[in-house]
């Protein structure tokens, strides 16, 4: 029986890449538009066909909201299996809504384990938002906290109206988004569900 060759750096690099826009439920269009490149080009990198310059990974690196040595880490050695991040250390990281004035802040970012969950602190700063703009649907389930501000948020055609200290719980795959946002900015966290394949 052949021995099975081990993967090459740009493979193992490329896996991670995957891995980690899977895991904050990121499309190849969304961080190509962030890392300024095709969705070409992210999906050779992905497959390990090229072999990226150092500025390139760096730029990934920044978008998933990792140091870019993750990329070149040994998985044989046992990682952490747990994150502190400081509020000072906090990452602003492409998502859904980044295109629309969402900021998205990473909570738990750097892991080497795959997550159940993705939590992060969102931000809208705009006065007036788009009901139509704010569309979102993805797998598994969300739950929003309200942490400052107040807005009206829609699920499935209702509308909820959330104050600091409320909580919406609900099914991803149903639209759903925010509609209107009181004396911003508005600050919510926001826990999203991996979907297991």
């Amino acid at each position: 029986m052949k021995k099975e060759e081990p993967a090459t750096i740009e493979c193992q690099i490329g896996q991670k890449i995957r891995a980690l826009r899977a895991d904050r439920n990121v499309t190849l269009d969304q961080l190509a538009s962030e890392v300024k490149l095709t969705k070409g080009q992210i999906s050779k990198i992905e497959n390990g066909k090229v072999s990226s310059p150092v500025s390139t990974l760096t730029r990934i690196a920044v978008a998933l909201a990792v140091e870019p040595g993750y990329f070149f880490q040994n998985s044989v050695v046992s990682p952490p299996r747990a994150v502190m991040v400081r509020k000072s250390e906090r990452k602003v990281i492409v998502g859904r809504g980044s295109k629309i004035g969402h900021s998205y802040e990473s909570l738990a970012y750097g892991l080497a384990f795959e997550k159940d969950f993705e939590p992060y602190l969102m931000r809208i700063e705009e006065r007036t938002i788009e009901p139509d703009k704010n569309v979102f649907r993805h797998p598994g389930h969300e739950l929003l906290f309200m942490l400052k501000g107040k807005m009206d948020y829609r699920h499935a055609g209702q509308v909820y109206h959330l104050e600091p200290g409320d909580s919406l719980f609900f099914d991803g795959t149903i639209e759903h988004g925010p509609t209107r946002v009181y004396q911003p900015p508005v600050e919510f966290l926001s826990i999203i569900s991996n979907a297991k394949g």
